[in-house]
């Protein structure tokens, strides 16, 4: 329909023609309306309803966060129970040698080989005398660590015993952290559900797994019963050690037998007041129970030492 406008000149009204700038601004202005229609429109859908895709991505938010909180409280675990072997480590070489241990961190070390990676842009004399240098130094700490070793044959020797003596081997073999059992302290009896001492760890595993002797020793005790610790035998070792092997099934060894570190002393079994086939070790040393994890040292690489240790010290209840 035609728009009319006054038109003076001639005292009448007469079609109004449109231009092209009217046209152009007319356009212009319905589209402007309209996307700004359209982002009102789709804020308040999206404040008012949500995809599935964002369902999916807030429940997989949450999830991450819950993950990372979790995360976070095993790291602040971990941190702590690294502080705490580090502190028993020392204290252990101290019991054992008589002095503070040696500090293995290679750092001069450590610091040229890191530098050695960066090398391209080295020329070659610089290689052959960063090289001549890292040779010397570690011949140097080679050196080192034998008169540390060379110390520790010294203090064993002092005390009349070999390094075979001390009962530093897991007494299963194969073994996993997996199988780690509740090691000593209040634990939660599995039959009585009320708070008992734990003088040992348990070694969780399937029935007739072999069991070795940790250390040489000779055999003061061996029991056979269907009550309490079920089929025992008790080890005692030079230094004061004496260690226990309880819930056994067939047992190889006699009382005043000597025996061997790695030596069978019998297979794991149910026998006694026991929840599932494990084997109870004990260590004690003049008379007080010892943490059995510390004295593995000879088998377990640091990892697999921190992750049985967690384990040990979480587990809250025993298997006897």
């Amino acid at each position: 329909m035609a728009k009319y406008v006054y038109d003076k000149k001639q005292g009448a009204f007469v079609p109004k023609h449109a231009t092209l700038r009217g046209v152009l601004l007319t356009a212009v202005t319905y589209v402007v309306a309209s996307l700004l229609a359209a982002a009102v429109f789709y804020a308040v859908f999206a404040l008012a309803f949500s995809t599935e895709r964002e369902k999916s991505l807030e429940r997989e938010h949450q999830l991450l966060a819950a993950e990372y909180a979790w995360l976070s409280d095993r790291l602040d675990l971990l941190d702590g129970a690294v502080g705490n072997l580090r502190l028993r480590d020392r204290d252990i070489y101290r019991d054992l040698f008589s002095a503070d241990p040696p500090n293995y961190l290679l750092s001069d070390t450590d610091t040229l080989l890191r530098a050695g990676i960066e090398s391209d842009s080295m020329t070659e004399s610089d290689l052959v005398w960063d090289a001549y240098a890292l040779t010397n130094r570690m011949e140097s700490t080679a050196q080192q660590v034998s008169r540390w070793l060379a110390d520790i044959d010294t203090a064993l020797a002092g005390r009349k015993a070999a390094p075979t003596a001390v009962p530093s081997l897991v007494p299963l073999t194969p073994f996993s952290p997996r199988q780690t059992g509740a090691s000593v302290g209040k634990k939660v009896n599995p039959f009585y559900k009320t708070i008992r001492d734990h003088a040992g760890i348990d070694l969780v595993a399937p029935a007739g797994t072999p069991v070795r002797c940790s250390a040489d020793g000779r055999v003061v005790r061996v029991e056979r019963s269907e009550k309490g610790m079920g089929n025992l035998v008790a080890v005692e070792h030079p230094g004061g050690f004496q260690t226990v092997y309880a819930h056994l099934d067939n047992i190889r060894v006699s009382a005043g037998q000597p025996v061997r570190q790695g030596a069978p002393i019998g297979t794991v079994g149910q026998t006694g007041s026991c929840f599932a086939p494990c084997l109870h070790y004990e260590v004690h040393r003049n008379g007080l129970p010892q943490e059995p994890v510390n004295y593995f040292f000879s088998d377990l690489d640091p990892v697999t030492y921190r992750d049985m240790m967690v384990i040990a010290l979480t587990t809250g209840q025993s298997m006897d």
